[in-house]
């Protein structure tokens, strides 16, 4: 397939573009900024330009798209709502209707979040058609752009799915993130490089991660292979704490350091609930492959 991907430039992103290309589609790149080096294969341009996108559909008419392009920092709602949601939101809407208006029968993937779920605990694990219970403004962007595209799906018969991905970690990822920031610092302290102390938010909270590699996986079978109008968890059962990704990290780079609590990083005890991927598991075969120490190996190698 001709496979057009918006945030090509992005952690996930280039995930997803070697795991595209490695399974014979040609992959076209809208990227916000311009490429080092000419491309024919890259377009460039704003979410927010709604002419800018209808024009790069209509000249190239893509069998599909995977739609990537978006804020990722849940703080950043916050900070800048007008922004959140003028990316998130807004920019996925104009992607939608630049293929309404130019080329309909492509076939789109929206890729949301897990955190539309929201962030408390519930007692069993959530199905796709779970109450969407957002606990921050990144998440509202996200819920708005997920139930668009899906009523996007419905309204105007369009190919259309939603993916919603819990944390998925690997090299390349920004030291915002955790795993990310624990692996660099550990690694700073291996060469000697300040005090062996490892700053750290709430160890207690727990999470879901997945290998990047396998997020991609996903991607890829949804867009040859998901039910148009659906939307899709992708998930593992294996929910694990801070701490333990802490002891995981101090093992592979063999440090043992003074953890210390920093304010800033700190966020209140939540626990996110369990998603059920039974559906994924189901249409496509997807099951995560790569456990979570081989993903930290990974990173520090990647790192060192």
């Amino acid at each position: 397939m001709r496979v057009l991907l918006t945030g090509a430039q992005g952690f996930a992103g280039r995930y997803v573009s070697r795991e595209l290309e490695e399974h014979g589609h040609t992959l076209f790149k809208f990227l916000h900024h311009e490429p080092e080096s000419p491309d024919k294969n890259i377009f460039t341009g704003d979410l927010k330009d709604q002419a800018t996108l209808t024009k790069i559909v209509h000249d190239l008419k893509p069998d599909a798209c995977i739609h990537l392009a978006g804020i990722a920092l849940v703080p950043l709602g916050w900070e800048n709502p007008h922004r959140i949601f003028e990316v998130n939101t807004l920019g996925t809407i104009h992607l939608l209707e630049a293929f309404r208006h130019a080329h309909k029968e492509a076939r789109i993937l929206i890729i949301t979040s897990s955190e539309v779920y929201g962030r408390e605990p519930r007692e069993t694990p959530l199905k796709e058609d779970a109450a969407m219970r957002p606990s921050n403004l990144y998440a509202m962007s996200k819920v708005a752009a997920d139930r668009s595209a899906l009523l996007y799906a419905e309204r105007y018969n369009m190919p259309i799915m939603t993916a919603r991905p819990q944390n998925h970690i690997g090299p390349g990822q920004s030291s915002h993130f955790v795993t990310t920031s624990f692996a660099k610092q550990l690694l700073a302290i291996a060469n000697g490089e300040g005090d062996p102390v490892l700053k750290v938010g709430n160890l207690e909270n727990k999470r879901n991660f997945l290998d990047v590699r396998d997020v991609a996986r996903a991607y890829r079978l949804l867009i040859e292979n998901g039910t148009p109008g659906e939307a899709y968890n992708i998930a593992s059962h294996h929910i694990v704490s801070i701490k333990h990704i802490v002891e995981q990290l101090c093992e592979l780079t063999d440090i043992d350091p003074l953890i210390e609590i920093d304010p800033e990083r700190y966020r209140p005890t939540d626990n996110p609930p369990i998603l059920d991927a039974e559906k994924i598991k189901d249409h496509i075969k997807w099951i995560p492959e790569i456990p979570l120490f081989d993903s930290l190996k990974t990173l520090v190698n990647h790192l060192r």
